[in-house]
C-alpha cells in the first residue's frame, strides 16, 4: 500500500505541477499576448466559454476572473444546443474560448466549429495542440503539462487556470502583474512539499475512492 501511494500517477502529477506551471509561463506568453491583441482588436461584445468536467470549473473560474478584471460580459456554453437540440445562440460578436485538456470532447469542438463558422473569434486553451479542438480553432493556448495519466486532473486544471490568469493580464495590458506572476505563485508551490507528508498519511488509511467523472 504505502509503495502505490508514493507511486501512484496521481501523486506524481502533482509534485509536477510547479514546473508545469513554470514551464507554461516561460513558453506560453508569447501566443497569450497575441491571443489578447486579437481580441481586444475584434472588441467583442462578451465571451462564450465551453468547457467540461475540471475544465468547466476552470471555466467558471474564468468567468469571475474576465469579469471582475476585464469587465466582460461571460457566458458558459450550453453545449447541447449545438449537438442536440442544434440550435446553437448567435456568437458572431463574441470570443468563443474552449477549454479541454484532451482537446477531444465532441461537444465542446461542435462549440468552437459553429463559432468559427459564425464568424467568431475562436482559441482554445488545451493540453494537445494537434487535437480536434486545437484543430478547429483559430488561435490555440497549449497547457505543456505533458501526458496526464490519473483520473483526476491535477496539472492540467492548475495549467488552465494561470493560462486564464495570463490571458485576463494581458488583455487589461496589465504589464506589472503578468511580470509578478512568477515570483506570486512560488510561495504556493513551495507549499506543495510541506503538505507531502500529510497527505501520503491520509491516503495510506486506505479511505475508499469513488470518481464521479472526468472530461
Amino acid at each position: 500500500m504505502r509503495s502505490a501511494v508514493r507511486n501512484s500517477h496521481l501523486q506524481r502529477e502533482i509534485l509536477e505541477q510547479p514546473e508545469v506551471l513554470r514551464r507554461l509561463l516561460e513558453v506560453e506568453r508569447p501566443a497569450i499576448e497575441r491571443v489578447a491583441a486579437a481580441i481586444r482588436a475584434r472588441a467583442p461584445r462578451s465571451v462564450v466559454m465551453a468547457a467540461r468536467g475540471s475544465s468547466d470549473n476552470a471555466a467558471r473560474y474564468g468567468q469571475y476572473l474576465f469579469g471582475a478584471a476585464n469587465s466582460l460580459l461571460v457566458a458558459l456554453a450550453t453545449p447541447s444546443l449545438f449537438t442536440l437540440y442544434r440550435a446553437p445562440p448567435q456568437l458572431d460578436e463574441a470570443v468563443v474560448l474552449g477549454i479541454s485538456q484532451s482537446g477531444r470532447s465532441p461537444d465542446i469542438v461542435a462549440v468552437m466549429e459553429e463559432g468559427r463558422r459564425q464568424g467568431a473569434l475562436t482559441a482554445a486553451i488545451t493540453n494537445d495542440p494537434a487535437s480536434p479542438l486545437a484543430e478547429a480553432a483559430e488561435y490555440v493556448i497549449s497547457l505543456h503539462a505533458g501526458e496526464e495519466r490519473s483520473i483526476a486532473a491535477t496539472k492540467t486544471y492548475t495549467a488552465s487556470l494561470l493560462a486564464l490568469a495570463m490571458l485576463s493580464a494581458a488583455l487589461a495590458g496589465d504589464a506589472q502583474r503578468f511580470r509578478q506572476r512568477p515570483r506570486s505563485l512560488r510561495p504556493a508551490c513551495r507549499c506543495r512539499i510541506a503538505i507531502t507528508h500529510r497527505v501520503r498519511q491520509f491516503a495510506e488509511m486506505g479511505f475508499s475512492r469513488v470518481v464521479l467523472a472526468r472530461e
